[in-house]
């Protein structure tokens, strides 16, 4: 089930179809296929969805519950895994999880506010044009103010992020400025909705590219993605500058709601 956010339309459930395992059973056919002694738990870990580590001559195993819709030949590759035989089955894994993300659940979850208006840009507007303009009108994705962060390691911002599990897109509230053009801003919107139109795609080693060719080529038809990317050069350390405000700013909020609030003195 889809997650619910307030303020927005509620998006379409993928339903869940029966499992092809009971928990016993995927449990034996893990145990067959890497023949070592094996403990299984089941868990809704929306982060972690498969980790193992050996103890005391035994594998224990946590999987994410959506493993018990895998088909055989995942079920396979997970036990090569477990056993090192061979890392030939890790890419078909790891589509399985990219393409079963709709299995995590997060309905049990409080609703998620949303914030697409901001000082100066309304996020939603910018997204329901591009939708139109850009995607004929299908593409449905909740957008929002994320609460942003400092500079990467090589002095760089992550201006938008999409979230495949909650299937949202987040951007960074330094461009909620009068300075910041729109269409650099539509850019990067418009970078988050192709990943939620087109996901990752594997690679011939089996990994999951998200920025593949046809990401590139769909980026690329932005009508102003050259100019997008100009701006950008150009403008970085100067957003970088008012991001690090921010964050001090954040942190100066954050320690003036840790204090205790002041008493006023009684009354003799």
């Amino acid at each position: 089930m889809g997650r619910r956010y307030k303020d927005e339309p509620r998006q379409l459930t993928l339903p869940f179809d029966e499992p092809l395992w009971s928990s016993s059973d995927l449990a034996a056919a893990l145990r067959r296929e890497c023949n070592q002694a094996l403990e299984l738990t089941f868990t809704e870990n929306r982060s972690v969805l498969l980790s193992f580590r050996k103890k005391g001559g035994a594998i224990r195993l946590r999987l994410h519950r959506m493993f018990l819709h895998a088909p055989p030949d995942v079920v396979r590759a997970v036990g090569r895994g477990l056993s090192r035989t061979s890392r030939g089955g890790d890419g078909a894994v790891r589509r399985f999880m990219n393409d079963n993300l709709h299995r995590v659940r997060t309905s049990a979850s409080p609703a998620v506010p949303l914030r697409a208006q901001g000082r100066v840009h309304d996020l939603r507007k910018i997204r329901d044009d591009l939708n139109q303009r850009l995607f004929a009108g299908k593409l449905e994705v909740p957008v929002t103010w994320g609460r942003g962060g400092g500079r990467s390691r090589r002095g760089r911002l992550t201006f938008g992020c999409y979230d495949p599990v909650q299937r949202l897109i987040r951007i960074h509230p330094v461009l909620d400025r009068r300075d910041v053009p729109l269409y650099f801003l539509e850019s990067v919107i418009y970078h988050e909705m192709l990943h939620h139109q087109l996901g990752g795609v594997a690679d011939r080693a089996g990994r999951t590219v998200y920025h593949s060719r046809a990401f590139r080529e769909a980026e690329a038809r932005f009508p102003w993605h050259r100019e997008a990317l100009a701006w950008e050069k150009e403008n970085l350390p100067h957003l970088l500058r008012c991001c690090e405000r921010l964050d001090a700013e954040r942190r100066l909020r954050a320690a003036w709601s840790k204090k205790p609030a002041r008493r006023s003195p009684r009354n003799p």
